[in-house]
C-alpha cells in the first residue's frame, strides 16, 4: 500500500519551493503555438498536466525543447495547423482538453481528443456548442455532452459566438485565446453566472503581454484578427500550489518562507493569502518573488463564496478543521466537475478522522472539534492532486493521518510530498 505519513509538528521554521504555475504553462503553450512563432517560456511547470499539452502540440507540428534544469521551454509554433484523423491522449487534464479544441479549430483537419475515465465525465457541452456557433463540426463519440470528442474544421468564418461559463471559465479562456486566428473580427458573448472569473481575466491579462488587443466590456469581448507577438515568457509561480503551505504555517503556528511566490501576481488564487490573513496569518516579509508568513497558536473560522478562486476551498476546509468557530464556504458548485466531486470526497474524508462536515449543494459547513476528538486514518485521494495536498495538511496537529496513493500530485506539483517533507529538518 503506497501511502504518505505526515506527523505532528508545530512551531517550525522552513523554506520552500513554489513550481511553476499549472494554468500560466498551458495558457502560455497555446499562446505560443497560435503565435507561430519562436517564444522562449521561462520557470514553466513539468507536471502531468503540462506534460499532456506539449505532447499534444508536438503532435500538432509545434517544435518544443526543454531544459528541464534550467525550467525553460522554447517553442516554434504551428499557426493554423494542418492534421488528418489525428489522435490526442490527454489523461485527465481539464486544461488540455479545453484549450486544445479551439487551437484545433483555428485549423484544418480531423482531429479526436480523449482522456481517461474521469475525463469522460468531466462536461464540454457549453464549450462544443460554442464551437458549433463558430461553424466546427464536433462529434460526441461516446455519451453526449462528453469527451471524447472528433472535431473537424476548416478554420473559423463566424462574427459571433455566445459561451455559457456557469460551469467553467476554462471554456470562455478556450475560445478567447483561440479568437485572434480566426478568420474575421468576432464578438465572444458571455452567458450565465461565470465561475472563476479571475481565470479569464488572467487569460486577457496574458493575452496582452504577449501583444494582442481587444475590446471588454461588461459581458462582450470583440476580438479582430491580429498576431501573438512576444519574445520570451516568465511564468509566475502556482498560487493555487502555495495555497498548501500558507496553510500550514498557519495551522501549525510556524514559519514558512515561500519561494517563487509572485507579489503582484495575475492568479485568482493570489486571493487565498488575503483569505488567510483576516482569520490571523501574518506576513513577516513580502518582496517581488519571496514572503515570509507566520502561524498563530489560535485563529477563527471564516464564512464566505468561492467562487471566484474554488480550487484552494479544499486547503480551507482543512483549516476550518482547528479553527474556533465554523468555517462555511458556497458558490463552489463546480468542485463537483473537477478531478473528483470534491464536496463529496472532502465529506467521506474528513467523517472518517471523526470531523463534523455539513454537505451543501454548492458547498459545506464544518463546525471544528477539540483536537483530541480527531482520529488518524488512511484518507483517500480519489486520483485527485487537490485532495491528496490538502488532506495531508491534517496529519500536522492529527496524527495517525496516511494518505493514500499520494503520487497524484504529478499533476500538477510532482516534488509536493518532497517539500512537505522540509518541515521535518531543522534548517
Amino acid at each position: 500500500m503506497n501511502y504518505f505519513q505526515p506527523n505532528p509538528i508545530t512551531d517550525f521554521k522552513a523554506t520552500i519551493d513554489i513550481p511553476g504555475s499549472k494554468s500560466i504553462t498551458n495558457r502560455a503553450l497555446i499562446l505560443s503555438a497560435l503565435s507561430g512563432k519562436t517564444i522562449i517560456l521561462k520557470n514553466i511547470l513539468l507536471s502531468d498536466d503540462t506534460k499532456y499539452m506539449i505532447d499534444a502540440l508536438r503532435a500538432l507540428n509545434n517544435t518544443i525543447e526543454i531544459d528541464e534544469i534550467n525550467k525553460t521551454l522554447k517553442i516554434i509554433g504551428n499557426k493554423n495547423p494542418k492534421y488528418d484523423n489525428l489522435s490526442l491522449y490527454i489523461g485527465n487534464a481539464g486544461t488540455a482538453m479545453r484549450f486544445l479544441s479551439s487551437y484545433l479549430a483555428t485549423g484544418e483537419g480531423t482531429a479526436t481528443l480523449y482522456g481517461n475515465d474521469r475525463m469522460n465525465q468531466r462536461p464540454i457541452k457549453d464549450l462544443v456548442d460554442s464551437l458549433v456557433q463558430l461553424g466546427i463540426n464536433v462529434e460526441y463519440l461516446s455519451n453526449h455532452g462528453y469527451p471524447p470528442i472528433r472535431i473537424t474544421s476548416k478554420g473559423v468564418f463566424a462574427s459571433y459566438v455566445e459561451i455559457d461559463g456557469s460551469k467553467s471559465s476554462q471554456y470562455i479562456s478556450s475560445i478567447l485565446m483561440a479568437a485572434p486566428n480566426f478568420k474575421n473580427p468576432i464578438e465572444i458573448e458571455l452567458s450565465g453566472r461565470v465561475v472563476s472569473k479571475p481565470y479569464i481575466d488572467m487569460t486577457l491579462a496574458m493575452m496582452n503581454d504577449f501583444g494582442v488587443n481587444f475590446n471588454y466590456n461588461n459581458n462582450s469581448v470583440h476580438i479582430s484578427p491580429q498576431e501573438y507577438n512576444i519574445d520570451e515568457y516568465l511564468i509566475e509561480g502556482d498560487m493555487s500550489s502555495a495555497s498548501y503551505f500558507l496553510a500550514m504555517a498557519l495551522i501549525s503556528n510556524s514559519t514558512i518562507t515561500l519561494n517563487n511566490f509572485f507579489k503582484n501576481s495575475i492568479q485568482g488564487d493570489s486571493k487565498f493569502l488575503n483569505i488567510l490573513e483576516k482569520i490571523g496569518l501574518k506576513i513577516l516579509n513580502f518582496n517581488d518573488t519571496t514572503i515570509t508568513v507566520k502561524g498563530v497558536p489560535t485563529y477563527k473560522g471564516i464564512e464566505l463564496s468561492m467562487n471566484d478562486i474554488p480550487d484552494v476551498a479544499q486547503t480551507l476546509a482543512v483549516v476550518g478543521l482547528f479553527a474556533t468557530s465554523p468555517t462555511k464556504v458556497w458558490d463552489v458548485e463546480n468542485m463537483r466537475i473537477k478531478e473528483t466531486d470534491r464536496i463529496s470526497a472532502l465529506k467521506n474524508e474528513i467523517l472518517k478522522i471523526h470531523g463534523d462536515f455539513i454537505e451543501f449543494t454548492d458547498g459545506f459547513l464544518i463546525t471544528p472539534k477539540p483536537l483530541e476528538n480527531y482520529q488518524g486514518n488512511f484518507l483517500k485521494t480519489y486520483d485527485d492532486h487537490r485532495m491528496a495536498m490538502s488532506l495531508s495538511l491534517i496529519g500536522l496537529r492529527v496524527p495517525g493521518i496516511k494518505i493514500l496513493d499520494p503520487n497524484c500530485v504529478s499533476k500538477t506539483f510532482p516534488n509536493f510530498f518532497k517539500e512537505f517533507s522540509k518541515i521535518y529538518k531543522e534548517e
